[in-house]
């Protein structure tokens, strides 16, 4: 089992500028920064790395595979990533663009900046579009920011198991990606307490008390049941989520 980490970002673009000059401000800003520079290889990093947080640009340079047409995909696999478009359509000159941005599932737009074009035009290069100055750069941080906590306790177990306790998110690893898993409230509340007691047995009136079932223990036995319908490889034989007999509840990763 693996401990706390710090939240991973992708950068989706795909000009080599941009991400030269955006990664570094993530990474002093203390994320982990990984990149990717068209949508094909974004949508395989996200399957198999399901990062905290997109930031994603809508002009890939692929008509097949855009920054719209990502967020469209990882909205479609049930995936509740965080995505903030960093993209040169304006929002105010071409605003269908982001009107579309949000409708398909993004959480954030910001328009780029034009990229030192003096510096480009004395080189003979055509001119590009990042963020220019310190304040657009700040605000890119700041967005992030608000969408994830400083710290990020993802716990995973074995390579099959990941639960991220600060946004109650579980995954599952299918063959080629982490697969969300949807719990309703309650099942998270029980599964939060099992983890967070690292192991040891929880007694029936604690896990009652967790999910505010009112003293149901037949209703507790409902949402273990769904819990490991939802969780276990073989619910029949549960790995995770474990009967202590005559006790309660306790979860244990088989190891």
């Amino acid at each position: 089992m693996q401990g706390s980490r710090r939240s991973k970002v992708l950068l989706v673009d795909d000009n080599p500028n941009v991400r030269s000059f955006v990664r570094p401000a993530l990474e002093a800003a203390g994320f982990d920064c990984v990149e990717a520079e068209d949508g094909w290889t974004a949508l395989e990093v996200i399957y198999a790395e399901v990062p905290d947080l997109v930031v994603l640009d809508i002009m890939l340079g692929d008509e097949e595979m855009n920054g719209l047409d990502v967020c469209k995909k990882i909205r479609e696999k049930g995936l509740l990533t965080p995505v903030v478009f960093l993209t040169i359509k304006d929002r105010t000159e071409e605003p269908g663009y982001m009107a579309q941005a949000f409708r398909l599932g993004g959480d954030d737009y910001i328009s780029k900046r034009e990229e030192l074009r003096q510096v480009e035009e004395r080189m003979g290069l055509p001119p590009t579009e990042t963020l220019e100055r310190k304040s657009d750069i700040e605000e890119l941080l700041a967005r992030i920011k608000a969408r994830l906590p400083e710290a990020n306790p993802v716990e995973d177990f074995d390579d099959y198991l990941r639960i991220d306790l600060v946004s109650q998110r579980v995954y599952l690893k299918a063959t080629d990606y982490w697969r969300e898993v949807r719990l309703a409230p309650k099942e998270f509340s029980l599964l939060e307490v099992l983890v967070k007691n690292g192991g040891r047995p929880v007694g029936i009136r604690q896990l009652i008390a967790a999910a505010n079932l009112e003293g149901e223990e037949g209703a507790l036995y409902n949402h273990f049941y769904k819990l490991r319908q939802k969780l276990e490889r073989d619910p029949q034989n549960p790995q995770y989520i474990q009967t202590y007999h005559k006790i309660g509840y306790r979860f244990s990763t088989g190891n």
